[in-house]
């Protein structure tokens, strides 16, 4: 599939984001991308007395807790920290006490979240206000395509992918609103919710050529019954399918991760054979940043199927 999406014919709508809810405060986005983190810092101020930043300095010091980025702590990405927890009222703002103790008490500082851990950080994703901003793209279940229309920051979203009829766009005063769109795409893929991926391996660009051109979406699990041969017979047309198309296809209308078509499609080949045969290349054919759309058997990927 090579589709290109006409962007000079759509007209842009601006996404304004909502006032600081405290004027004197005035840092409501929170630019803290690793939730392990936010976790820790959360745990020092519920196990030790802490009263400042240079003190929290000094407990991640002497209990050696380290970021998860694998950057050296400052005083500087501390207060970052301290401020996303205020922000999405796990700590108070008056007296730097949290919120509810012992809630992060069974798993330790460099254990991944835990099932329980995520529940928390999956109500401070779907409720907070800077959060909210961007789930508004996604009503109806859109997938959302997004992009870098000049500058460094994604600042341009279409949310029907498929038939675009216009661009939701942030305004360059907002930088801050356009970085925090990274934020909200890293927590919803450490949360289990949202899967991202770039257009280009499945063929699709723009007229003007932009930059990081890619989609996103919360995705559904896949059911035990669906199948990717049946999918294909009854809504595909033809009788030769590149994957690339048949996976894109199925996320538009089931929202599944390419993950999940992938490992299907890898049982289905082997087990109905006589539906479809599969069409291989070695290796060293495929593109190393297009690999992840072909399922792969020992050395060679499919990258075809054939009707029967």
């Amino acid at each position: 599939m090579n589709r290109e999406i006409k962007l000079r014919q759509l007209p842009i709508e601006l996404l304004e984001p909502q006032k600081e809810p405290d004027e004197g405060k005035r840092w409501s986005y929170s630019f803290v991308y690793f939730l392990e983190d936010l976790r820790n810092i959360y745990r020092l101020y519920d196990e030790c007395e802490i009263d400042s930043i240079p003190s929290l300095y000094q407990k991640c010091s002497e209990k050696g807790i380290r970021s998860w980025s694998g950057k050296t702590w400052n005083q500087r990405n501390l207060l970052e920290q301290v401020n996303a927890l205020k922000n999405f009222k796990l700590m108070s703002v008056d007296d730097n006490k949290v919120i509810s103790k012992g809630l992060f008490s069974n798993t330790k500082p460099e254990d991944h979240l835990s099932n329980v851990e995520k529940e928390v950080f999956r109500e401070v994703y779907l409720n907070y206000f800077r959060f909210r901003e961007f789930h508004q793209l996604f009503s109806n279940s859109n997938i959302v395509g997004y992009y870098i229309d000049g500058g460094r920051f994604t600042n341009r979203f279409l949310l029907e992918i498929e038939e675009p009829s216009q661009i939701v766009g942030i305004g360059d005063e907002h930088a801050d609103m356009m970085r925090f769109w990274d934020v909200f795409l890293k927590w919803g893929q450490s949360l289990g919710m949202l899967k991202k991926y770039s257009l280009k391996p499945f063929g699709v660009s723009t007229l003007p050529i932009v930059k990081g051109l890619s989609i996103a979406y919360f995705y559904q699990e896949m059911p035990n019954d669906f199948s990717v041969f049946e999918y294909i017979s009854t809504e595909m047309q033809g009788t030769y399918h590149y994957i690339p198309d048949v996976i894109y296809s199925i996320i538009c209308d089931k929202h599944y991760s390419v993950e999940s078509i992938i490992d299907r499609i890898v049982a289905e080949n082997a087990e109905k054979t006589d539906k479809y045969r599969a069409q291989t290349t070695s290796a060293i054919f495929v593109n190393g940043k297009e690999d992840f759309l072909f399922p792969r058997i020992g050395n060679t990927y499919i990258t075809h199927l054939l009707k029967l």
